[in-house]
């Protein structure tokens, strides 16, 4: 019988547990690069707009090698970053998900009147709740992928402006 009781309680101590388990996102298809019809310079100016109108500040700026970095992570949801399906047991209520985004652009001169652009985006999620067994923070980490609709967006900007 004290064997029974022994198994029983760690039964339920291993139940009550918050875990977490995450099937990591596939791999997508998107668009991160395209060319345009315009001049280096006006294409380079558009880019560096896009961070402008956007409130995104900016670590580097070389327009040398044509590359801009985002200085902080982005804050984005779904729709943005793709960190695969995450669930979740044994927490109090909903744990909060944040999702953040590293962001940089390249621009290259292809000849005179065109230039190219690739836009990189990638990030990472980061979960925080209290386990409904014994309340203490549970902290989890993990890697996602751009769904493509902020590189759309960016290369249709540099498109249209």
């Amino acid at each position: 019988m004290k064997n029974f009781l022994s198994i029983c309680s760690l039964l339920l101590f291993v139940a009550g547990c918050a875990s977490v388990s995450v099937e990591p996102p596939q791999a997508r298809d998107t668009e991160r690069s395209r060319s345009y019809s315009l001049p280096f310079e006006q294409t380079w100016t558009r880019a560096v707009d896009w961070y402008a109108d956007h409130n995104v500040t900016i670590e580097k700026i070389q327009k040398e090698s044509g590359l801009l970095t985002a200085k902080y992570m982005l804050e984005a949801d779904d729709k943005y970053l793709d960190c695969g399906s995450i669930r979740t047991q044994g927490f109090i209520g909903e744990p909060e998900i944040s999702r953040s985004g590293s962001l940089n652009l390249t621009v290259r001169r292809i000849d005179e009147g065109s230039s190219r652009v690739n836009v990189n985006f990638f990030g990472e999620f980061d979960l925080k709740g209290n386990d409904a067994w014994d309340g203490r923070r549970v902290d989890h980490e993990g890697r996602c992928i751009s769904t493509g609709l902020l590189e759309r967006k960016i290369l249709d900007y540099i498109g249209r402006h």
